[in-house]
């Protein structure tokens, strides 16, 4: 099988689509080497159809390492990607333009595909959030998501994160159930408890924090909800011997312009720490460091940072909506986020009900092994057979 895929996701700070897309592909590599795998420059309004074969997971860590520490990529991606490729061809004597008919399968691993008579095409759609939070989305991923009734209508198979996401595919964008396989993420193995203090002091350092806190992850943008969680926690800080802090990891997203006035008039400027987006390798660590993980996201695909906290060992308290609930199973505290109120009773039970924090960590650990990435690359490879089995 030769499988063309879009390899955009990974070649920034690597945020949801982006783990997804890295992960995928390495383990393709390791459980199916038989196969040929290709990375393709997928771009809005354009496509560029020249294609880079990866040999093994180490040429791949190659372009995803170059990568790592840029915020912003430029548009047009295609110059800067192709300028790599060339580079790395001229290294290793090996050629980095391929056509895109050398595949059989073009993978979109983000919404979009590429659609040619000779091609089987596979997407995934990881949510539905544009269509239920408009307001909440920023304009470059809204033009972005223009095409997707086209896409989904066009695609041989459309793969789903979740349930919940498959049932909204099906609605929304009025597509067969049949044509939906929901196909769920997988937690890295990086993600486990960690009570090493070589390990754990240099992070408590280099992100300052020395303080016992409770922990959020993800973007800043307003389906997030990070309104409501610094709400919740303003009334948690009034209460007598409350001295968590409120750490909030995750990189600058869109139309937060409302947290940093909020956080002044709430009187929280030296309870709350941004961290900014922090990378895999520190991750971990700052998962294991946290008193309880927060999540109060008002519409979420998956939600892997409600695993990944799981996996770490933290007690997690998470939204009851959307496939949050599919995804914590009956590991986490699950809360209304609409309710300032439900979401700061949440973290103060998980804090001082010392039974529940133990029976939902030691659940919590069970929940997470049950997502691996192996698993969701198998199941993804078994999806392309299906599509190219179709006339």
């Amino acid at each position: 099988m030769k499988i063309a895929i879009d390899a955009i996701p990974f070649m920034t700070p690597k945020t949801g689509v982006g783990y997804y897309t890295y992960n995928l592909i390495s383990e393709f590599l390791k459980i199916a080497p038989q196969n040929s795998y290709y990375l393709c420059d997928v771009l809005i309004g354009r496509i560029f159809y020249n294609m880079y074969r990866l040999e093994d997971v180490s040429s791949l860590n190659y372009f995803s390492n170059y990568f790592a520490n840029i915020s912003k990529m430029p548009f047009p991606f295609n110059g800067l990607i192709w300028a790599l490729l060339s580079q790395h061809a001229k290294a290793t004597g090996k050629t980095a333009k391929i056509k895109l008919e050398d595949a059989d399968i073009f993978f979109g691993t983000n919404f979009r595909g590429i659609f040619k008579e000779t091609l089987k095409t596979v997407i995934t759609i990881h949510d539905m959030a544009h269509e239920y939070y408009p307001e909440a989305t920023s304009k470059r991923i809204f033009n972005y998501l223009k095409k997707l009734q086209r896409s989904a209508e066009k695609a041989d198979l459309i793969i789903a994160d979740s349930e919940n996401t498959k049932k909204d595919v099906e609605k929304i964008l009025n597509i067969p159930n049949e044509k939906i396989k929901v196909i769920y993420l997988g937690v890295d193995p990086i993600f486990r408890p960690i009570n090493d203090k070589d390990v754990l002091d240099p992070i408590r350092r280099k992100y300052n924090i020395y303080e016992k806190f409770i922990l959020y992850v993800g973007a800043i943008q307003p389906r997030k909800n990070i309104a409501t969680l610094i709400r919740a926690y303003s009334m948690l800080c009034k209460e007598q011997n409350f001295e968590h802090k409120l750490v909030i990891a995750g990189g600058v997203g869109w139309k937060n312009k409302n947290i940093r006035p909020l956080i002044e008039e709430l009187k929280l400027k030296d309870k709350i720490i941004f961290t900014g987006y922090i990378s895999e390798h520190d991750l971990p660590a700052i998962y294991n460091l946290s008193d309880a993980f927060v999540f109060p996201s008002l519409y979420e695909g998956f939600g892997l940072p409600v695993l990944e906290a799981m996996a770490c060992g933290v007690t997690v308290v998470t939204s009851n909506v959307s496939s949050l609930p599919e995804v914590a199973g009956d590991a986490a505290l699950l809360i209304n986020p609409h309710s300032i109120e439900d979401l700061a009773d949440g973290i103060r039970r998980i804090l001082h009900d010392e039974g529940l924090r133990k029976k939902n960590i030691a659940k919590g650990l069970e929940q997470a092994k049950l997502f691996t990435w192996e698993k969701c690359a198998r199941e993804t490879l078994d999806v392309f057979s299906q599509a190219l089995s179709q006339k």
